[in-house]
């Protein structure tokens, strides 16, 4: 039987602390994704609500298809009623970050917005392809109505 030394124990321990604790951080998104909400050229004005939904698209391409799937979503009370309206959202995934995403915003008065259906339009829209490690300033259009 062969035993091991308390220093060969320590390192040995300690080798696998560092696989378990580089395995989990391994493809974590932990960023956060800073912008500005600004009014859209050439559209209606755009007057956002009482809460700001922002949904994060990842946006995957497998043989020239491409897929959109939800990476994160958030929720945040709105306190300025006109534009621009600076935001901070924090990206906290165990997945890796996606290399292609698109940032949608609607506004609405309430923190549970209706459904996507007409006469339930956001008052306020935005929409635009992003990088996670670049400063947003984000296009929001007014409703047509």
């Amino acid at each position: 039987m062969t035993t091991f030394s308390s220093a060969a124990s320590a390192v040995l321990v300690a080798a696998s602390l560092l696989v378990v604790t580089s395995s989990v951080t391994l493809g974590a998104c932990k960023t956060t994704l800073h912008g500005d909400l600004v009014q859209a050229p050439a559209h209606n004005p755009a007057y956002p609500q009482k809460f700001l939904f922002f949904r994060l698209i990842e946006i995957t391409r497998v043989n020239g298809t491409s897929a959109e799937k939800l990476f994160q979503s958030f929720v945040v009370p709105n306190a300025g009623t006109t534009l621009p309206i600076p935001f901070a959202l924090d990206i906290n995934s165990p997945k890796d970050c996606p290399s292609e995403l698109q940032l949608c915003v609607s506004t609405y008065d309430t923190d549970h917005p209706p459904e996507f259906s007409f006469g339930h339009d956001p008052l306020s829209n935005a929409s635009k392809a992003i990088r996670l490690d670049k400063f947003q300033s984000i296009p929001v259009w007014g409703s047509s109505f």
